[in-house]
């Protein structure tokens, strides 16, 4: 089907390669195509979302579940579009998220699709609004326009020579069209471009900088349009990655580990067993490595180390810490309370971006401890454990960090704060009705070893935790 529709449409029909956007009038013989009966089935991306009319087609298959009400719908509205019935079908991966829907069938069909969810005051989305306001109109001295005091963000522009003040008035004085850069999906625009060198240097795609250093980095596995590439170059100054056409058997997933720093407290809350908190932190990741993984059966068949640099950024998180009596109860070595949190944190940011409404890229976790003030995964921790003594050991307190995946925050954590136990009772549900016996990808994650009780401790941690209101 992708040479053919090459063959019709060729090169010129193209706005721009990376973005996969066609004109209109190519379009339409596209569609003229799928009228006539000529294309029996489509395979697309989630592009086909916002794409082209393919009204002819009776049947949708979701190859798992989108993330969101709205997207679910969207595609699954890409059949039946004339008169005919049509049929939608939902292919859930084993992701938690997924089998949340599937054990949950009435949050999918009893709810109404999501609304948008911003923060208007996020100062990133705020001033990209300015900017585009000023271009329309010049900002005069006394008018209102947001929370934030509009005359220092007005001069801030002014400083950096984006606006120009004239008597009481500021003017858009940049040569380009603001709106180009605001992104309607990411906070900040500042995207890496992938460049194909295959053949002659092409720009094949455009990667949002939150993941292109997860992505991107060397000797990675990139995958576009179901051909993979595998990345050379990481030229993380200029936000470029320089791919070749590969034909391996396998994937990569980087391997990240995050620190949180708390910066403000703007709410907390104080139980038995556990408190927990909302506010402002410091969040620094950093990819150190990654793993290949066959294709199919998700084999690990190598491993690399990374130096990239460490990327910053200032948002805002939901935490709660377990109190050291809690874990102080749990008569088992500490590595295997270490990887129950681990479960629980792995399956918390699943299941908070279900009650979120929101994809699980969107929120970011941490996990760290309050000795080493380290992730508890990292090999500091594990370092300094060994010379933890039985003292230090009743100290020990787990951090879990839920953050919003965006500069400055867009109202997710505040959201958790207020459901807390709520977010805590459906994590707890879903591991008890997971049919597994130790562990597996839809609950707390597949267990390390033969011998571990890692499910079965989370269990037990989070019936601790809300004995006041689990029966």
């Amino acid at each position: 089907l992708k040479n053919d529709f090459e063959k019709k449409v060729g090169d010129k029909g193209k706005i721009r390669g990376y973005r996969g956007g066609y004109l209109p009038q190519k379009r339409r013989e596209i569609e003229q195509l799928l009228r006539q009966g000529k294309v029996r089935g489509v395979v697309s991306t989630n592009a086909l979302e916002l794409g082209i009319d393919i009204g002819s087609l009776d049947a949708a298959v979701l190859a798992a579940y989108p993330g969101t009400i709205a997207s679910t719908w969207q595609r699954l509205g890409r059949a039946g579009r004339r008169s005919n019935k049509s049929i939608g079908v939902v292919v859930c991966s084993s992701s938690p998220t997924n089998q949340y829907i599937v054990n949950h069938p009435q949050y999918f069909t009893d709810k109404s699709p999501e609304t948008g969810r911003i923060d208007p005051d996020n100062i990133m989305i705020l001033l990209d609004h300015i900017k585009c306001a000023a271009f329309e109109l010049p900002f005069k001295e006394g008018e209102k326009f947001c929370k934030e005091d509009l005359p220092e963000l007005l001069n801030y522009l002014s400083e950096n020579d984006i606006l120009l003040k004239r008597g009481e008035q500021w003017f858009w004085t940049e040569e380009g069209y603001p709106a180009d850069s605001v992104s309607l999906t990411r906070v900040s625009s500042d995207n890496f471009v992938v460049v194909n060198r295959t053949g002659p240097e092409t720009v094949i795609a455009e990667v949002a900088f939150s993941s292109a250093v997860e992505t991107l980095y060397p000797k990675a596995i990139y995958i576009l349009e179901g051909d993979q590439y595998v990345v050379e170059v990481f030229d993380y100054e200029n936000r470029k990655a320089f791919v070749r056409k590969s034909d391996a058997d396998y994937y990569t997933d980087s391997i990240t580990y995050s620190k949180v720093s708390v910066l403000d407290v703007f709410d907390d809350s104080i139980r038995d067993d556990y408190s927990y908190y909302y506010g402002d932190v410091q969040v620094k990741k950093k990819v150190v490595g990654f793993k290949k993984l066959k294709f199919f059966t998700n084999e690990n068949i190598g491993s690399g180390e990374l130096e990239l640099p460490e990327n910053e950024m200032h948002t805002t998180a939901f935490w709660f810490t377990i109190n050291r009596e809690t874990m102080e109860s749990i008569d088992l070595p500490a590595d295997e309370k270490i990887e129950a949190l681990s479960g629980i944190a792995y399956l918390m940011r699943h299941i908070a971006s279900v009650l979120l409404m929101c994809n699980v890229n969107d929120i970011g976790i941490a996990l760290e401890d309050n000795i080493t003030k380290s992730d508890i995964n990292h090999k500091q921790f594990k370092r300094k454990a060994r010379s933890f003594n039985d003292k230090t050991l009743k100290e020990f307190e787990p951090n879990i960090y839920i953050y919003d995946n965006y500069p400055s925050g867009v109202g997710f954590s505040e959201t958790l704060y207020e459901k807390t136990e709520f977010l805590l009772l459906e994590t707890l549900k879903t591991i008890l009705d997971c049919e597994c016996q130790a562990g597996c990808p839809s609950c707390v994650g597949p267990n390390i070893n033969a011998r571990s009780k890692h499910k079965e401790v989370a269990g037990y941690i989070l019936k601790r935790l809300l004995a006041r209101i689990y029966n």
